[in-house]
């Protein structure tokens, strides 16, 4: 039986804290943004995924980062950044919102597993925000429960205000931004994680064109 060294174990060897403490939310950052350059270069995927992995696995999981992103069927994080089992703890909903589930998830991993890193991916394309901006439009044309995420999508185009003439690069931008925001003050698990400096979250933008994730500043 063949045994590999995951990206879980490489980084935790690389970067000395292998049976110490989990890496920073920096080098999480890192690992993902290089996971990511051999996906847009088409290299990925080239990990040894073995049943030997998978067992390990079912007995505890270590994810490294948080990645709350888009049920869009194109949008798949493991692929995104070439990430194999274990690797990542993945929430997905469309328009990639947050509300009082999401923020359970994510502080049972904060919390429980010690993830250092949540990553806000939106992405160029979307189907909510398309759904947001033409009901910004158009009022009350939606009446079922779709309007729940365009509600919270057109809630964040009027909280961040951004000085963007596009509709659509607005509401994508404006909605990442809010949730980010939302994420870093919520009481009390994540805000407290992130003013020790054990947690850092962020925003990004999948192009779906291109397969690059583009990092936005906080």
């Amino acid at each position: 039986m063949k045994y590999y060294l995951t990206p879980v174990l490489v980084l935790l060897f690389a970067t000395g804290t292998f049976c110490q403490h989990a890496p920073t939310s920096d080098s999480v950052l890192a690992w993902l943004k290089s996971g990511n350059n051999l996906f847009v270069h088409g290299e990925f995927n080239l990990m040894g995924i073995d049943s030997s992995l998978r067992i390990e696995l079912s007995k505890a999981q270590h994810p490294k980062a948080v990645i709350l992103t888009c049920s869009d069927s194109r949008v798949a994080p493991e692929l995104i950044f070439d990430k194999g089992l274990g690797d990542l703890f993945v929430i997905r909903v469309a328009g990639n919102i947050s509300d009082d589930a999401v923020v359970g998830s994510i502080e049972y991993a904060v919390e429980h597993l010690h993830t250092s890193l949540v990553v806000v991916m939106g992405h160029k394309n979307c189907g909510a925000i398309a759904a947001a901006v033409a009901d910004q439009q158009k009022p009350n044309e939606i009446n079922n429960h779709i309007r729940i995420l365009t509600d919270k999508i057109e809630q964040a185009v009027a909280a961040v205000k951004l000085n963007e003439s596009d509709a659509s690069q607005k509401a994508l931008l404006s909605n990442i931004i809010f949730t980010v925001s939302s994420l870093d003050e919520s009481r009390p698990v994540l805000s407290e994680a992130v003013k020790k400096g054990e947690l850092k979250i962020v925003g990004a933008v999948y192009d779906l064109s291109s397969g690059k994730v583009q990092w936005l500043d906080k």
